[in-house]
């Protein structure tokens, strides 16, 4: 087992990176601020106790409780660039103490290692919770892993306890001299309780694989030497843009779009307006090649016909794909991108663009292409309800009714622009 090459730091780290092609995140909460430079940084200090893995290591991990774990400090700063992922830099400090009393064919023996040893690095973060099971703003615990590289200096002494030599790191090994430094790849798990929108608390553990056998000044057996940290912390969100006590600041137009299937809507309705459209400057006559269509409320810029009436009877289900507080400039793009089965519709209402999909008489209808789309890789594609092609509150009765699309009355038009078009 010893003889063998530890390959596993390198097998997470592969998973790391397919999981990091993955990630898309297309809807999250966009104020205006938001995802600017200084948002979504994060200052971690953490304390922990570190056991040393290597040629001179013969105790298991409990074992090594008694004398052969020593403390170790630490601080992060990292940058979130979605809920799921950020990167950062790590500092890391801590004693090494290890003994070996018996060599892998029995022999007895009495060597003891002891030195310090600190490493620096980049790492790529990952919010598990919010990968795999959709980003919620009332989640309070998140389970998150790490991975980096880094560079890795340390000063040891092996010592043989019965004869009293002493060999440190950068001693002449026969042909040529231990290292003294080397690269380290760190991997880390834990979970993070979020106390309020600035401050939280993180439980977790990393372990250290230096890409170098001479932290020890031994070169026999293990083909890296390692470092495990079990360690506890606390974390400061500087300017959060993801967080519970954010949603308090927004209204509650603006906290629908974080809520998943209007979980957390409130009773009043959205008020329903006639709207416009503009379908990119392409007449009706040609709907093959309209890929969105805009609709705005009466406040909204950019308008170029009206009409009054009714657009649809009643109600229709969308699936949502997206809220920003800034327009996209080529919307029609998200089709292509996620591929999606109908065009994308958008819709500007009490300061927010919304970006849509499909047209669904029923609620079970609409949530089962939800779930589709999330398959492709929008992971909180959600359905809403619009009437007179505006967003209106999600009943539990409006779940187990029935939409129906009616044509505009007053242009033949239009009527043949949506039935082609939108939908």
């Amino acid at each position: 087992m010893r003889n063998q090459k530890r390959q596993y730091p390198f097998i997470v780290m592969l998973l790391f990176l397919f999981g990091w092609s993955n990630l898309v995140m297309a809807q999250t909460i966009n104020e205006k601020k938001t995802n600017t430079f200084n948002q979504n940084w994060a200052i971690n200090v953490n304390l922990g106790l570190t056991q040393f893995y290597g040629d001179v290591s013969s105790h298991s991990f409990f074992n090594k409780f008694s004398g052969e774990s020593s403390f170790s400090p630490d601080l992060t700063i990292r940058k979130m660039f979605t809920p799921v992922w950020g990167v950062g830099a790590s500092f890391f400090y801590t004693g090494l103490s290890s003994i070996k009393d018996i060599k892998s064919d029995g022999t007895a023996v009495n060597f003891s290692l002891s030195g310090t040893y600190y490493d620096a690095g980049l790492f790529l973060y990952l919010d598990l919770s919010n990968l795999f099971f959709n980003y919620k703003s009332t989640r309070k615990w998140n389970l998150f892993g790490t991975l980096g590289l880094g560079y890795g200096m340390w000063n040891t002494t092996l010592t043989d306890n019965i004869t009293g030599i002493s060999i440190q790191s950068g001693s002449p090994n026969g042909t040529g001299t231990f290292a003294k430094a080397g690269l380290v790849v760190p991997i880390g798990l834990g979970i993070n309780y979020r106390l309020n929108p600035h401050w939280g608390i993180r439980l977790g553990g990393e372990f250290r694989t230096v890409l170098n056998d001479d932290v020890d000044v031994w070169n026999d057996g293990f083909q890296y030497d390692q470092l495990f940290t079990a360690k506890l912390g606390v974390t400061y969100h500087i300017h959060p843009g993801w967080t519970r006590g954010k949603l308090k600041k927004l209204d509650k137009t603006k906290k629908e779009e974080c809520c998943e299937e209007d979980k957390y809507q409130k009773k009043k309705v959205i008020p329903v307006y006639d709207y416009t459209y503009n379908p990119l400057n392409e007449t009706p006559s040609k709907p093959a090649k309209v890929d969105v269509m805009r609709i705005n409320s009466p406040a909204s810029p950019g308008n170029t016909k009206t009409y009054s009436g009714t657009a649809f009877h009643d109600f229709e289900f969308r699936v949502q794909i997206l809220a920003k507080s800034t327009r996209l400039p080529h919307p029609e793009s998200l089709q292509s991108k996620y591929h999606l089965d109908y065009p994308v519709l958008e819709n500007y209402q009490d300061g927010l663009y919304r970006y849509s999909t499909g047209s669904f008489d029923r609620y079970q209808d609409a949530l089962a292409h939800s779930k589709k789309i999330r398959s492709r890789g929008v992971f909180d594609a959600f359905v809403v309800a619009y009437s007179h092609g505006m967003r209106i509150k999600l009943t539990k009765e409006m779940k187990t009714a029935v939409g129906k699309y009616q044509p505009h009355p007053s242009s033949t038009k239009q009527s043949e622009y949506q039935s082609n078009v939108i939908y």
